[in-house]
């Protein structure tokens, strides 16, 4: 072990004798004494003294607080009279400050046999020997730090980078600590936090000890809980460092646990150090004793610049220790993701060009590429890795590469593959912006593997497809001869029998039209409903669906309002499926809205996500073009804009109204406007505002 700074402190006692018998000599004096000051603590300790007669410890501590009370004053020189001195058994004194760069890093104090013998010259020639017992504590200081330092960096050279607080313990054992020291323990805060590195926290954790009597590495993981100490530690962290020069003055300040701790490791005297760098809180150094003990001044200040070196040091263990933490959370959370993650960032200074920076386990299954193999592509070279199709290749080669990394847009699609399990398979696949402090850094693929659903649905649509087909027979023949019943029977019917036949009639043309409409819905959302999609003029298409209403809206005395913008771009449309839509909009306005009102249908383009409503889904595609059906009826509530699209969902008004429908034309809109790359929903009634108001919006060619 090495204690340079011990050793240093031992050869200048000699030369402050020396000052101190030269003073005596020149001057009739009781007391001389020569006091270090600790600035952290706001302390005086005594270093060396001449006494004519020997002075009790309470003599003793007034005359330390005097020297205390002088420092604060920062008077070079201070007389000292009677009426300050009482209880210290003088009449008179004087206390010369040590002052070395502007800080005061001593005290030197006369206690003469008469109070008449100071004069100004007489002073002056004192400060002579005040300037050189300052000289000396300064070149003392000078040696220790520069001792601590080399020791500092000596250990550091061996210790490496990011050494845990164990390893560090360890070197202060072996390099930095004095001899007298019996106990050291490094606590930590936690727990730890990315997004809260600086607290609350919890507690504090033993992460590193040394022990005389037990050893190193004793009581790791212990912890100690914030909430017992609110006050010990609010001030350590307010003074950054504590010295209790007997246990006596901690022992009621902390629990019982503690206590029995201390008291095990025999500690009589303590130093509690606050562990931080770069304005956060790391912990706390505990350097303790075994026999009673006075840490000075010099000491101290050694401590303090080791718990710099031990923070910093701490800082990048930490430091790598949340870092390590985080990469594998995020990889964990990753691989926990059912579906294929792939991530690339920009690289290069063209804009397409992009590296995959990470995928997880999923994706290497999905397609049978390593996470090694793949971090090491392109994303053009990964495409041209991936196990599908030529086809698919240059589909989804010109979709993912025709955007910049950096595009704030998403995109989503399906391909198909021969998984490496032998199946074929159905994956869709989605990719979003990565942002960082509202800045795109990145982009996202996820690839959901969705065969078993695709296959459960499809399953489900050729049942209840084959079922409605079926009965959509036997519907046809009671329907049919119900008709001939009605109308073509020679013999005039009973009035009962008349009406029964008629409510036979309207039920069989009822289960007809829903029947109907769930072939269409099953078709639709299992891809199979084919459809012709061309480029078609807005305006067109919706004013040849609205020819189609007049005279529905002729009979209730409705009028139609027209209110498009005059540039709106032609969509990608299946023109009769776009009737289809518009039409059964149209229907309800003109069900439910009252006679002799306005019916509006609007269109605008729609060139960014501000110019959309705010009611509006998150995952429109932009550029759109956004049309509106709105009428003057009641409208419908919060619960009933929500749940107006689901299948057989029928409101209240039209429930208690009697009004016909089977439910489901709302579905059917909902998936062909889908089946479009559009999105539909309803707005509720707000206040001011009268009737139902539905929005659909279909990309326009350039999407």
């Amino acid at each position: 072990m090495q204690h340079a700074p011990q050793q240093h402190m031992d050869s200048i006692k000699p030369l402050i004798a020396q000052i101190l018998n030269s003073i005596t000599a020149e001057t009739p004096t009781e007391l001389v004494q020569v006091y270090e000051y600790n600035s952290d603590l706001e302390r005086a300790d005594l270093l060396d003294s001449y006494q004519v007669h020997p002075f009790d410890e309470a003599q003793q501590a007034l005359l330390r607080e005097i020297i205390v009370r002088c420092v604060r004053e920062r008077q070079v020189n201070r007389l000292l009279h009677a009426h300050e001195l009482a209880g210290t058994g003088f009449d008179s004194g004087i206390v010369f400050l040590m002052i070395v760069r502007d800080e005061i890093v001593g005290a030197l104090a006369v206690f003469p046999t008469s109070p008449q013998i100071f004069s100004t010259e007489h002073a002056a020639r004192l400060m002579n020997w005040v300037n050189m017992a300052g000289a000396l504590l300064e070149n003392r200081a000078l040696s220790k730090s520069h001792a601590i330092a080399t020791t500092i960096q000596r250990t550091a050279q061996i210790l490496g980078e990011n050494p845990s607080p164990q390893d560090l313990v360890s070197a202060l054992r072996d390099h930095l600590l004095e001899p007298h020291v019996s106990l050291c323990v490094m606590l930590l805060y936690g727990p730890l936090h990315e997004n809260r590195p600086n607290g609350p926290f919890e507690h504090l954790e033993v992460r590193g000890t040394w022990s005389r009597r037990s050893g190193s590495a004793i009581g790791l993981g212990v912890r100690f809980f914030l909430d017992q100490y609110p006050d010990l530690l609010e001030e350590l962290e307010t003074r950054k460092m504590l010295s209790f020069n007997s246990f006596s003055e901690i022992s009621g300040r902390v629990d019982p646990l503690v206590n029995a701790f201390m008291k095990g490791e025999r500690v009589r005297s303590l130093v509690m150090l606050a562990l931080g760098a770069a304005g956060r809180r790391l912990g706390v150094l505990l350097v303790a004793t075994d026999t009673r003990h006075e840490f000075g001044g010099s000491e101290l200040r050694g401590y303090r610049a080791v718990s710099e070196f031990l923070a910093v040091s701490t800082m990048g263990h930490v430091l790598q220790q949340q870092h390590d933490f985080v990469l594998r959370a995020r990889a964990a959370l990753l691989d926990a993701v059912t579906d294929g993650v792939l991530m690339v960032l920009p690289s290069g200074t063209a804009a397409t060009h992009s590296n995959v920076l990470t995928v997880n386990e999923t994706f290497t299954q999905m397609f049978n590429l390593t996470a090694t193999q793949a971090q090491e592509l392109t994303l053009e070279e990964l495409i041209e890795r991936l196990q599908i199709a030529e086809d698919t290749r240059l589909e989804l080669a010109q979709n993912w590469l025709s955007i910049t990394v950096r595009d704030p847009s998403t995109q989503t699609g399906e391909f198909h593959m021969i998984h490496p399990q032998g199946y074929p398979a159905s994956i869709e696949w989605y990719s979003a912006p990565v942002y960082q402090d509202k800045r795109v850094i990145g982009r996202i693929f996820t690839f959901h593997d969705n065969t078993a659903q695709r296959t459960a649905a499809s399953l489900r649509a050729n049942f209840v497809s084959r079922v409605s087909h079926e009965l959509r027979t036997p519907l046809t023949s009671i329907k049919g001869f119900a008709q001939f019943i009605l109308e073509e029977s020679n013999e005039p019917l009973p009035p009962m029998a008349r009406e029964y036949t008629q409510i036979i009639l309207n039920s069989a043309r009822h289960l007809n039209a829903v029947f109907s409409d769930i072939i269409e819905i099953t078709r639709a959302d299992t891809g199979e409903l084919k459809l012709t999609i061309e480029p078609q003029d807005v305006h067109d298409l919706i004013r040849n669906a609205a020819s189609l209403m007049e005279i529905q809206y002729r009979a209730r005395q409705q009028t139609l309002v027209f209110e498009l913008d005059d540039d709106l771009p032609q969509v990608y449309v299946d023109a009769s499926r776009f009737t289809q839509v518009l039409t059964n909009l149209l229907s309800n306005a003109n069900k439910y809205a009252p006679a002799n009102t306005q019916v509006q249908i609007s269109a605008r383009h729609i060139r960014s996500p501000r110019q959309l409503p705010g009611s509006a889904p998150n995952d429109v595609v932009i550029p759109s073009v956004l049309i509106t059906v709105s009428d003057e009826g009641n409208g419908l509530s919060v619960d009933e804009a929500e749940q107006v699209f689901l299948p057989f969902y029928r409101s209240r008004e039209a429930k208690g109204g009697k009004i016909e429908g089977t439910g489901l034309g709302l579905t059917i809109c909902r998936s062909l406007i889908e089946l479009h790359r559009g999105k539909i929903w309803a707005e509720a009634r707000k206040r001011g505002r009268k009737g139902a108001h539905f929005l659909f919006t279909l990309p326009t060619v350039t999407a």
